[in-house]
């Protein structure tokens, strides 16, 4: 059963699914879906052409869906759209699209936004990830799956991170990072492999093998880029864990350092 307290304001045009819960103070846009089973706890905006899935959870005064930061928005309809089963915690903001970012902020399943993440317009996060406390993403990042940034990360604009990456705390990440790995800084820089993640989503030892040994040639031998990519591709090309390592070097080659 759906239960709204006295206090919410729910604006005409809104649309809420069934067993939804919405608490004191909490606004709801006219241009806002909440999907069966959301929790709404208190003070939690929706705002914006926003689109959200099942069995999500609102903590205390996240703002989602507010208008792009972004100078060449001019009131366009543009678009979030998020999952289902994501827990966003006190003080979250998510903004949407802009038009010349594709006109949408996609958030996908499972994800886990601690207190004052900031996601800006244009970012596509997929699933499983953990972004920690005060952690930053600027405009039209890409965070693939079972990502964990640190506290107090900072993501450039236009860049992506690839899936079972860890970062450290504090780290400022100024570059594409490919899958499997891990490091922190200001500037980030990749420091190995994210073993005990790979473990915990039951990667064989054959496999965390591959990985170990393509990082190490990508990162800690002497051949320059190309050459290394070529070795990997040669020894190890067949492995659809390292597949996933080529496939996103290629794909990002030319849109920041790795």
């Amino acid at each position: 059963m759906t239960k709204i307290h006295s206090t919410a304001i729910i604006e005409a045009g809104a649309e809420l699914g069934a067993d939804v819960e919405i608490g004191p103070y909490c606004q709801v846009g006219p241009g806002v879906t909440v999907g069966d089973g959301c929790r709404l706890k208190s003070h939690v905006v929706l705002d914006g052409q926003t689109t959200i899935g099942t069995e999500n959870i609102f903590h205390p005064y996240s703002y989602i869906g507010g208008e792009p930061q972004d100078l060449k928005y001019n009131q366009e309809k543009t678009l979030l759209t998020i999952g289902s089963k994501n827990t966003i915690r006190e003080g979250v903001s998510v903004h949407r699209g802009t038009v010349g970012g594709g006109g949408k902020t996609v958030i996908g399943d499972e994800n886990l936004l601690m207190g004052y993440v900031h996601v800006a317009h244009d970012c596509h996060i997929g699933n499983h990830n953990i972004l920690a406390n005060y952690t930053g993403l600027s405009g039209h990042v890409t965070l693939d799956n079972y990502v964990t940034l640190g506290g107090q990360n900072g993501v450039a604009q236009f860049l992506r991170v690839g899936s079972y990456v860890y970062t450290g705390a504090a780290s400022l990440i100024d570059r594409n990072v490919p899958p499997y790995a891990t490091g922190y800084g200001n500037r980030f820089e990749v420091k190995g492999v994210n073993i005990v993640g790979l473990k915990r989503q039951n990667f064989s030892r054959e496999s965390i093998g591959e990985i170990l040994e393509a990082h190490r040639i990508y990162y800690r031998s002497e051949l320059k880029s190309d050459e290394a990519l070529r070795v990997i591709e040669e020894t190890f090309g067949e492995s659809a864990a390292v597949r996933a390592f080529l496939d996103f070097i290629y794909s990002t080659e030319g849109s920041g350092k790795h």
